[in-house]
């Protein structure tokens, strides 16, 4: 089964760091869906290996090349090829892990494209979105989501991508892949601390836009301090991204969903609550019909469930109290979406801002 090979401890050296990385990304992600009943509620989609024609969609021919030849690599070859790369380790299967990986993340668009499912979530395992045109990073081979966005665009004639990254790290391959694409608009949150927190780019910071055509679809939110709660991750939702992705208008909807911003994850250290991701999904299905792909990036928020409580939330409620930001500013053309009656504003709303808010 695509579990019992893609946790096979691929890591091969003993630097501390492989902790992060772990085959339980994948497997107490499954047992927890299960263990709720969520897995009886949803439909499980064959997975396939990805072509070279659709890994080429994101990456280099020289660079695939490369890693085809590690499934045959001794282990101080291994060794060697990943010395060239930062932050990533290979073990022989990984290769084939890595195709199933951005596989999955295309048949979850084939499912949702052709309408055999409105939405849905791709378990893999490994993660993509640090993965760069000719470079492995960040624990990620192949750019799974990049990929996924590059075929839709070409099988389905999709015009335009939303590419929504909560990860606490930076997706910068996702952000390299499309920064001259106006069809892809990117838009990531995540740990920046002033440029201290890996991975630690210029190019991570709020001013980094796009560049030529794509310059505008590009939207970096740096945290520069920890402890961020899911207000402010609401907030972030309804001032920053909503009003832009409206504008924009996508077909499809992807999420680069990396549950390392969640509470009780010792790398991000952030305070938001598992059920507030709930939320965030519920706002994206307004856009592109409801047609929304979630691949999973890295950690589940329950490998740490002493600080991450369990629930299943059947709707998300109607309000949220305290209110998290004060309004929705919408052009006069467009409704407003479902979902957003939960923020309310304060009572001393400025006359001229009242009038342009639209409710459902």
């Amino acid at each position: 089964s695509y579990l019992a090979k893609c946790c096979f401890p691929y890591l091969t050296s003993t630097d501390p760091a492989c902790k992060i990385e772990v085959p339980e990304r994948l497997t107490v992600s499954h047992e927890t869906l299960v263990r709720t009943g969520l897995a009886d509620r949803c439909v499980s989609v064959p997975v396939r290996e990805a072509t070279d024609a659709e890994i080429l969609l994101a990456h280099s021919e020289e660079y695939l090349e490369a890693v085809k030849k590690t499934p045959y690599m001794s282990l101080e070859d291994l060794m060697e090829f990943t010395r060239q790369y930062g932050d990533v380790y290979f073990h022989p299967n990984i290769y084939h892990c890595a195709k199933l990986a951005a596989g999955a993340a295309l048949q979850l668009v084939d499912s949702v494209m052709t309408g055999k499912v409105r939405n849905g979530m791709a378990l893999v395992r490994p993660p993509g979105h640090h993965s760069m045109r000719s470079a492995a990073n960040g624990f990620c081979v192949f750019n799974n989501v990049a990929i996924a966005a590059q075929y839709a665009k070409q099988k389905y004639g999709v015009q335009r991508v939303l590419i929504v990254d909560w990860d606490i790290h930076h997706g910068q391959g996702v952000q390299y892949c499309f920064e001259d694409d106006p069809s892809v608009l990117y838009f990531s949150w995540h740990r920046y601390e002033h440029q201290k927190f890996w991975p630690h780019l210029r190019d991570s910071d709020y001013d980094i836009v796009g560049k030529e055509k794509g310059a505008g679809f590009n939207i970096n939110v740096p945290w520069n301090k920890v402890g961020m709660e899911n207000g402010d991750y609401l907030s972030v939702f309804c001032h920053v991204l909503l009003p832009v992705a409206y504008e924009f208008c996508p077909d499809l909807v992807l999420v680069c969903a990396g549950f390392d911003s969640a509470i009780g994850d010792p790398e991000g250290e952030m305070c938001a609550t598992p059920d507030v991701f709930a939320h965030l999904t519920h706002l994206l299905m307004n856009l592109a019909g409801g047609k929304l792909c979630a691949v999973l990036e890295v950690r589940p928020p329950s490998l740490y469930k002493k600080d991450a409580e369990e629930k299943v939330w059947p709707e998300p409620p109607k309000r949220v109290t305290p209110p998290v930001c004060a309004a929705l500013v919408l052009p006069d053309d467009v409704a407003c979406p479902e979902g957003c009656e939960c923020f309310s504003f304060s009572e001393d709303l400025d006359p001229l801002l009242a009038s342009k808010l639209r409710y459902g």
